[in-house]
């Protein structure tokens, strides 16, 4: 019985020298009632823009992105939101219809590079300043126009720093849009390409794309595509008169869709007339117009594909029939 009770004792001492290697988890757990303070997942533009989340939107320059998302900010302000939007990529003639708009809408509009002696530089040590205050910024929504303002966003450890600001306010239930732009040249898909880092990307809750197609009336139509998204996006289009109205449509227009159906007619247009240059000549089997186009240079598998994307749907240019030999194929023109 002694024994068991000197086992015991020394059990207890040796418990207490013996550090608690997990006693840090506490500092990272997050309780019920620091939860509670956290936005419900909410839209603030229903499919678009997710309170408490943290966006990016990026278009090609003159893209529409400022007209589209200054427009949304007031929007933002009638449904109860305090929208504080950051411009530092505006021509001093801009500036001053947004001043005026900002002052009709109601959205606290901030034009740092517009006041003497200020910088975005300035911008971003106050929502350090704020963001250390703890202040619970629910009901507010951040715009930053552009983000490659606020940071270099080709720069791994720049744009990390600032990712963890914006992520920490969203944490304080702040909403946070970052404006920015695209590469030049889009993807295979038609789709655009951001021009920051992959790490940037990771960082974000949604990553949307706006894609523009610019009327010859000075109209346009911008298509907003999710591209990630930690919520139901949906995909958008609005609509921008020749006075930069901006309206939100119906329907959604496929403009990428668009863009590499007529990117792909370019590029096939010369396989395109010579097929039908070899149907117009009665070639008219397969085989035939692939030998009739191997004669001027172009490959069985460009000839097969070509004819391939232009048999059927909007695009038909010829219709294509079964012939009595086995896999024969016959075409004619639309």
């Amino acid at each position: 019985m002694a024994t068991n009770l000197l086992d015991q004792i020394a059990d207890n001492q040796l418990s207490e020298k013996r550090p608690d290697h997990f006693n840090w988890l506490e500092d990272f757990t997050v309780s019920t009632a620091e939860a509670e303070r956290f936005a419900d997942p909410d839209w603030i533009v229903p499919g678009l823009i997710v309170q408490g989340h943290l966006h990016i939107i990026a278009a090609e320059p003159n893209g529409g992105k400022t007209t589209v998302f200054f427009h949304l900010a007031g929007c933002m302000v009638e449904a109860g939101f305090n929208v504080i939007y950051v411009n530092a990529d505006i021509s001093a003639g801009d500036a001053k219809l947004m001043v005026k708009q900002a002052e009709q809408t109601g959205v606290k509009l901030l034009l740092p590079e517009m006041k003497a002696g200020k910088s975005m530089d300035d911008i971003v040590k106050n929502l350090i300043t704020l963001n250390d205050s703890g202040t619970d910024l629910s009901g507010y929504v951040f715009i930053f126009d552009t983000l490659k303002k606020m940071t270099d966003v080709i720069n791994k450890s720049a744009s990390k720093r600032l990712l963890k600001l914006l992520r920490s306010m969203t944490a304080k239930s702040a909403t946070v849009i970052c404006l920015a732009h695209t590469n030049k040249y889009s993807g295979h898909d038609g789709k655009p390409i951001y021009e920051g880092t992959g790490d940037i990307r990771s960082d974000v809750d949604n990553l949307i794309y706006l894609i523009p197609e610019k009327r010859p009336d000075g109209s346009m139509l911008v298509s907003a595509i999710p591209d990630k998204q930690r919520a139901a996006l949906e995909k958008i289009t609005f609509e921008i008169s020749p006075q930069r109205k901006v309206k939100r449509l119906d329907e959604y227009h496929d403009i990428a869709g668009e863009k590499k159906r007529f990117t792909e007619r370019e590029r096939d247009q010369d396989i395109i007339e010579h097929i039908s240059a070899a149907i117009q000549a009665k070639k008219i089997k397969q085989c035939d117009i692939v030998s009739f186009c191997k004669d001027v240079g172009i490959s069985r598998n460009q000839t097969l594909g070509c004819l391939k994307r232009y048999e059927k749907g909007n695009d038909c240019l010829w219709k294509a029939t079964a012939g009595f030999e086995k896999n024969a194929k016959f075409y004619g023109l639309v």
